[in-house]
């Protein structure tokens, strides 16, 4: 599960990187988590970036039983009621530049932030229902995997055009989501303070050398 992540840029230059204008009230974010807002793309008929809930809820998802979800897993969107019209009719560029996630194996507890190795500006494939979002998972590739079982689906920049076109063949669409290749990322070890969701600051990012654990 993947449930932090940061868009720190300016907003002007994450609007520029998406052909869009930012959205009202969007400013750089280095610690976002379920439940609050963050910038979100779709096309409407024209690119527009909108500030939405993290955490995807359908209007007919109803009673107790109805809880947002912050993931939907790739492998049953077309499956599960509860994304397949997003799926079809409602996809998503979510902007980020890193994401954060805590190891689930061996003694080593210290969080990873995973970014391009370029530092650049990427889109994970999202859903959206009006007011919310939710990010897609995947299989992991060899490098999350040495911490984490899932990890986001990160779009390669000339298919983004492809996720948000409602003319995209679904077969299509399955085959864009899939592990983001090990040897274009980077990861290192940064402080537990992301753990609290009030804390956002740019230091966040920040190699940790008191938590170097496994990677180094």
């Amino acid at each position: 599960m993947c449930s932090r992540y940061s868009v720190g840029r300016e907003p002007h230059a994450v609007a520029q990187r998406f052909g869009a204008a930012p959205a009202p009230g969007q400013k750089s974010r280095f610690n976002l988590a379920p439940s609050q807002e963050a910038p979100v793309l779709f096309a409407a008929p024209e690119r527009r970036m909108t500030l939405l809930k993290w955490g995807l809820l359908p209007a007919w998802a109803k009673g107790p039983q109805a809880k947002p979800q912050i993931n939907a897993r790739a492998e049953t969107l077309i499956d599960k009621p509860f994304f397949r019209e997003a799926f079809r009719w409602r996809r998503a560029l979510i902007p980020a530049d890193g994401w954060y996630e805590w190891p689930k194996k061996g003694t080593d507890k210290a969080p990873r932030y995973f970014s391009l190795k370029t530092g650049e500006l990427f889109a994970f494939a999202g859903l959206w229902e009006p007011g919310n979002f939710a990010m897609i998972t995947v299989e992991p590739n060899p490098l999350v995997a040495r911490f984490h079982d899932r990890m986001p689906a990160l779009l390669p920049q000339d298919a983004e055009g492809e996720w948000l076109d409602p003319k995209t063949p679904v077969a299509r669409l399955q085959e864009l989501l899939r592990p983001y290749p090990s040897e274009l990322l980077d990861a290192r070890p940064v402080s537990p303070r992301i753990g609290s969701s009030a804390v956002d600051e740019p230091s966040l990012r920040e190699f940790s050398p008191q938590a170097q654990g496994e990677l180094f």
